[in-house]
């Protein structure tokens, strides 16, 4: 079986979120479990073709399943290119769960479709208490100076709580109680919590990426999450302009810079893409 390990959101090496990637024509799920466990990557990828346009892929963490993985998608699809399976300037199809998303490949750039966006609740002034305390920061930090935001829990494709605090600084500084957090994450029914500010020159927002319940207490590139943000943002009026690009900012605090570039489109509904580059930093064959 090939393996790659792929820098996901990223131009150089070191740099994004690494996944690691496993084109298979047969292999079970309780060995892609041991095998993510193994790799200890926050989501490896396991690939197989259905036909020469489409490829089923499942995402595991170390601990678990997930439903999709934004930067392992971009990770395979990188993985694909590089083994010669696909070709740049195509458009190819992923299965994964009752899902079928296109994504496009360029020479250097893969753009992803989410599935249906979705902002499934605001959480209470409690819950968002609870949430500053976690976060061990004042609950007045939680929000925005600009624009009325509050936690929701939103997903274009893995449900997470969407946390606006009101300073790149206040960011930085979030000092998450992990155990509190997975806790708080399991109640809430979500991967975890997808904390950003606007307070972020250059970018549309600035983000940091943490869910400790499937065992990443914080991962430095989540094309999901961000994508769900980026519905998140338009449907609380901060952006509001179809076809163009907003670019994220994250991993900064764990000194693996990664930029998340999305899209919103029209098609009879809104439709969220995510996409950015990939660095392929060793491939090679897994003994099984």
């Amino acid at each position: 079986m090939d393996f790659y390990i792929v820098d996901a959101f990223s131009k150089k090496p070191f740099g994004g979120n690494a996944a690691g990637v496993v084109v298979y024509e047969d292999l079970s799920p309780e060995m892609m479990q041991k095998l993510a466990a193994e790799l200890r990557f926050s989501e490896t990828a396991f690939i197989k073709q259905i036909n020469p346009s489409t490829y089923s892929i499942r995402f595991f963490t170390p601990t678990n399943e997930i439903d999709l993985c934004g930067h392992a998608t971009l990770a395979s699809f990188t993985a694909l290119k590089e083994g010669g399976h696909i070709v740049s300037n195509g458009t190819y199809s992923m299965k994964t769960g009752n899902d079928m998303l296109p994504i496009s490949v360029s020479d250097d750039f893969i753009m992803m479709e989410q599935a249906s966006p979705i902002i499934r609740e605001t959480l209470s002034s409690t819950d968002a208490e609870l949430l500053a305390n976690i976060f061990n920061i004042p609950v007045h930090e939680i929000g925005d100076i600009s624009y009325d935001l509050a936690p929701q829990i939103a997903s274009t494709g893995v449900f997470d709580i969407m946390l606006p605090v009101k300073s790149r600084e206040v960011l930085q500084n979030l000092n998450a109680n992990f155990i509190k957090l997975a806790e708080f994450s399991k109640e809430k029914n979500v991967v975890g919590v997808h904390a950003f500010t606007l307070d972020c020159e250059d970018h549309t927002a600035c983000c940091r990426n943490f869910a400790p319940l499937y065992g990443i207490d914080e991962e430095p590139a989540t094309g999901t999450s961000n994508g769900a943000l980026t519905y998140y943002l338009y449907m609380n009026k901060v952006i509001k302009d179809l076809y163009v690009n907003y670019t994220f900012l994250q991993g900064e605090k764990m000194d693996r810079p990664s930029i998340i570039v999305s899209q919103l489109r029209w098609e009879d509904k809104i439709k969220v893409l995510v996409g950015g580059s990939c660095y392929v930093l060793s491939k090679g064959r897994l003994n099984l």
